[in-house]
């Protein structure tokens, strides 16, 4: 046991930093969602007072806009989903069996990656948990750990998910919405939002969290055709 979770930890490891090399080298593929940025104006909300419901509504408004691009980037990928899969199928044979678990976090890496490239296009350096360009690799490393320790999630928190499932799916869904976005108001309501890269970083693992627990079901693995019903 102790050899499996020590090989692990250097797949881990191999996966973070591997991770990290794609979202730094494929960073520059932002500028697709960013290109709606040129058809919709996302506007300022420097006629409101700071801690006033107007200010969160207009706030909220100017985030959704920004996001707008990415928003559809992501829609696109969900729509072709398949064949990113079937893609993937066929490259993953021709990929040396022991290297094999790098496919899927890589890939998970490069789709976060246009994403939130696509909605920080103006950052250098700045640092959250970890540096906002390198972020995209937590995505990587969170697909690697989800998918290789399924099981044991499954079985450690079995009682979670009975009565997770005492609910229905709608109402899991919008708990799983409701905890990151209740989360970021409590974080933010500041006069001048602080440690923004952290924040927000923080924010979006949590939403991994949480997504991943609302759609995992108690036994076997996630069926992306039977989420909707």
């Amino acid at each position: 046991m102790e050899e499996l979770l020590k090989k692990d930890f250097f797949k881990g490891l191999l996966i973070f930093i591997a991770s990290a090399v794609v979202a730094r080298i494929f960073w520059f593929l932002g500028f697709i969602p960013n290109l709606f940025r040129n058809i919709v104006n996302p506007g300022n909300c420097s006629g409101h007072q700071v801690k006033t419901i107007g200010m969160y509504i207009c706030s909220a408004f100017v985030a959704f806009k920004m996001l707008l691009g990415p928003l559809l980037v992501m829609a696109v990928i969900i729509i072709f989903r398949k064949s990113i899969f079937r893609l993937i199928n066929k490259i993953k044979p021709k990929i040396p069996a022991s290297y094999q678990f790098l496919v899927a976090p890589l890939v998970s890496t490069l789709i976060f990656t246009i994403v939130w490239s696509g909605s920080h296009p103006n950052i250098f350096d700045t640092n959250g948990i970890i540096n906002q360009r390198f972020f995209p690799a937590i995505v990587g490393l969170f697909t690697f750990i989800t998918s290789n320790y399924q099981n044991q999630i499954q079985e450690k928190l079995e009682g979670f998910f009975i009565k997770r499932d005492t609910f229905s799916k709608p109402i899991r869904y919008l708990i799983a919405f409701a905890i990151p976005f209740i989360l970021s108001m409590v974080i933010t309501f500041e006069d001048r939002v602080s440690n923004v890269a952290f924040k927000e970083q923080l924010i979006v693992i949590i939403s991994l969290i949480a997504g991943y627990l609302v759609l995992l079901p108690r036994k076997g693995t996630i069926k992306i055709k039977n989420i909707n019903k």
